[in-house]
């Protein structure tokens, strides 16, 4: 008679989600950095994914609208040869991060994979930069 051995499936679950954690980590380790940033555009982009510029220590708008309860990629370009990043925060005073894009030096465009947010107004800033700020309008 021959025994066969299975492993329960939530073992396999969790080994799975380990090796995606550690793939992560390893992917997030190489970008430099702890935020998340894509170096090439996804594949199914959509047309009008909301874009913003940083040029001279400024973002090009303080406003950006986005969906509601949608994940988005937010296209960045930085122009400059300066260290930037767009951070997304719940609250004026920037203490809750909902999230946290990859500091890189341009000129050169990341594209920022962000989660749903809910119905409402965000903030983003440039970590590095704090007086780089604008709302993010999401309806």
């Amino acid at each position: 008679m021959r025994t066969v051995t299975r492993s329960s499936p939530a073992i396999g679950s969790r080994i799975g989600l380990a090796f995606a954690a550690l793939a992560m980590a390893a992917a997030l380790a190489a970008c430099g950095g702890s935020g998340l940033g894509l170096e090439t555009a996804p594949a199914a982009l959509d047309p009008n994914s909301p874009k913003l510029l940083a040029n001279n220590v400024a973002f090009d708008a303080a406003d950006l609208n986005v969906p509601a309860n949608k994940v988005f990629v937010l296209v960045f370009e930085n122009a400059e040869n300066v260290g930037h990043n767009v951070s997304i925060y719940s609250d004026a005073g920037y203490q809750t991060r909902l999230f946290e894009g990859v500091v890189f030096s341009g000129p050169a465009t990341r594209w920022y994979p962000v989660p749903a947010l809910g119905a409402g107004t965000w903030v983003f800033k440039c970590d590095l930069h704090p007086e780089m700020t604008g709302r993010l309008h999401a309806s």
